[in-house]
C-alpha cells in the first residue's frame, strides 16, 4: 500500500505541476546517485516514502502513519541572453507549487490528510553544489493498510467453496490453513 501511495502522489504531481518539471518515484531515501539523476532532469521532484512511525486502528482497519518526502531540485538555467538564472528562485516557486498541490489530498486512497507539512532548504544554490538548489518537502499521512492482500493472493490463506449436495441443498466449505480437522460445513 505504501508503494501505491508513492505512485499516486507522483501521478498527482505529474498532472498538476508544469510540463517542464520531471517527477520521479525514488526507491530509497534520496542518495547521491538519486540526487544526481534529479539534478540532470532539473527542474525535478522525486517522491519517496521515507518510513513509517505509527500504526493505529480506525474503524476496525489498520492505518500506518507514513513519512513522505518530496525532493525538489533546480539547477541554474541559462536564459536567452546567456545569463544564468538563480536556481533558488525556481526552487522556491516549485516548492510552493508542491505545497499547494498536496494540501488536503488523499491521493485516491483511503487515507488521512497530509499533516506536519514542512519545507526545508537543504542547499541554497551555494558554491559547493554548482548553484543547485535542493529543498525537501516532508509530511506525515495515515493510510489504510488493510487491503494489502489482493483476492488472487488469498488462495492459500482462505478457500471457500459453494456447491450443491446430491439432494440439492447447497453446502459452504471453508478451509483455513494450519487446521488438521475436516472443513466446517454449513447448510444454507
Amino acid at each position: 500500500m505504501l508503494d501505491l501511495l508513492r505512485t499516486n502522489i507522483a501521478a498527482h504531481l505529474r498532472v498538476n505541476l508544469p510540463d517542464m518539471v520531471t517527477v520521479l518515484e525514488l526507491d530509497n531515501t534520496a542518495d547521491a546517485a538519486a540526487l544526481e539523476r534529479l539534478s540532470m532532469a532539473s527542474p525535478a521532484v522525486g517522491v519517496e516514502i521515507v518510513g513509517t512511525d505509527g500504526l493505529n486502528v480506525m474503524g476496525g482497519a489498520p492505518y500506518a502513519t507514513a513519512s513522505i518526502g518530496v525532493s525538489v531540485v533546480c539547477t541554474p538555467q541559462i536564459d536567452a541572453d546567456g545569463v544564468a538564472k538563480d536556481a533558488t528562485q525556481a526552487a522556491l516557486a516549485l516548492v510552493t507549487l508542491v505545497l499547494a498541490h498536496i494540501a488536503d489530498q488523499h491521493f485516491e486512497l483511503v487515507s488521512g490528510k497530509p499533516e506536519s507539512v514542512r519545507a526545508t532548504n537543504l542547499t541554497d544554490g551555494d558554491i559547493e553544489t554548482n548553484g543547485t538548489a535542493l529543498w525537501a518537502v516532508t509530511w506525515k499521512q495515515s493510510v489504510d493498510v488493510s487491503n494489502v492482500i489482493k483476492r488472487p493472493d488469498l488462495d492459500y490463506f482462505l478457500r471457500c467453496f459453494v456447491h450443491e449436495k446430491a439432494d440439492g441443498d447447497p453446502t459452504i466449505e471453508i478451509y483455513l490453513p494450519g487446521t488438521d480437522t475436516a472443513p466446517a460445513s454449513s447448510e444454507v
